[in-house]
């Protein structure tokens, strides 16, 4: 029976010229729950991460808490986000997350992005975005089939969009339906599943027990 432990990288750095760097309260996420990875009764045998700068900076801090050397870190870029610059530019907007900076201006962008996602999602394979919905939904899947037949315990860190997406694959939702999932998933979250004779199963969604100690480290963005 292979496990799948899904960790979403800790929060990245919204409001700075780079968003894809972990700020130091994602750095302390990670590390939370590398702890709480440390503590439990599991023998990981391997961690993986796409490649995105957020992504495998927090499996780094997850390989050092579970005593892994980083050599060891594969790095999977199916487990890399959707591309929300590429959905939004697609559609005349902008990224416009180094300008997110105020409580307003994050609630103006995650506006924008929700009604951009919609027509990409729509849009299936079609839309002329560099990476089309239908694609993104086929590697969620692929990479979902090969990390799950793993024997052993996998960790791979990856992002809301496709830890959503194949968690909505793993209890039948239609696929569609991943955006409503994926704006729940919260920085240095843990999803589970585990696969055997009966198919893949998710066992945890989005559990951030481990980061309920201190409000501060619950954050979605």
């Amino acid at each position: 029976m292979g496990q799948l432990i899904l960790v979403r990288h800790g929060q990245a750095s919204l409001g700075a010229a780079d968003y894809d760097q972990l700020s130091e309260l994602g750095r302390l996420q990670a590390r939370a729950t590398g702890a709480r990875l440390a503590a439990a009764d599991l023998t990981v045998e391997r961690i993986v991460c796409g490649s995105l700068v957020r992504q495998r900076d927090t499996a780094r801090e997850l390989a050092a808490a579970l005593g892994m050397a980083t050599d060891r870190l594969d790095v999977d870029d199916r487990l890399d986000e959707y591309d929300h610059a590429g959905v939004l530019a697609t559609q005349g907007g902008s990224s416009a997350f180094a300008d997110a900076t105020t409580p307003g201006a994050r609630r103006a962008l995650q506006s924008t992005l929700d009604e951009a996602i919609a027509r990409w999602v729509a849009a299936g394979d079609g839309g002329g975005y560099p990476e089309s919905h239908g694609s993104f939904v086929r590697r969620a899947t692929a990479v979902l089939a090969d990390l799950t037949a793993a024997p052993g315990a996998t960790v791979a860190v990856s992002s809301a969009g496709v830890i959503a997406t194949t968690s909505s694959l793993a209890v039948g939702l239609p696929v569609e339906r991943w955006p409503e999932l994926a704006r729940l998933v919260l920085n240095a979250s843990i999803t589970k599943l585990i696969s055997g004779r009966t198919g893949t199963h998710l066992l945890t969604f989005n559990d951030h027990a481990h980061l309920e100690h201190d409000r501060s480290l619950v954050t979605y963005r």
